[in-house]
């Protein structure tokens, strides 16, 4: 997967999106792709479970994520 952080606004969609995916239920926690602040920008990471299913890619408003 491919974070473009110039488009992420933070909204935590991707994160929604991944949990309700692979647990059913939403909560950031549980998800593959976490969204966290550097300094003034964001900047995603996407943990070893993730199976690059793109969920988080289809589903966010901003184009912030890519499938590579």
């Amino acid at each position: 997967m491919l974070f473009v952080a110039d488009r992420c606004v933070g909204c935590r969609t991707c994160q929604m999106v991944c949990s309700l995916t692979h647990d059913g239920a939403c909560g950031p926690s549980l998800a593959r792709v976490s969204v966290e602040a550097e300094g003034l920008r964001l900047r995603a990471e996407f943990n070893p479970e993730c199976d690059e299913c793109a969920a988080c890619a289809g589903h966010c408003p901003y184009g912030a994520i890519e499938e590579s």
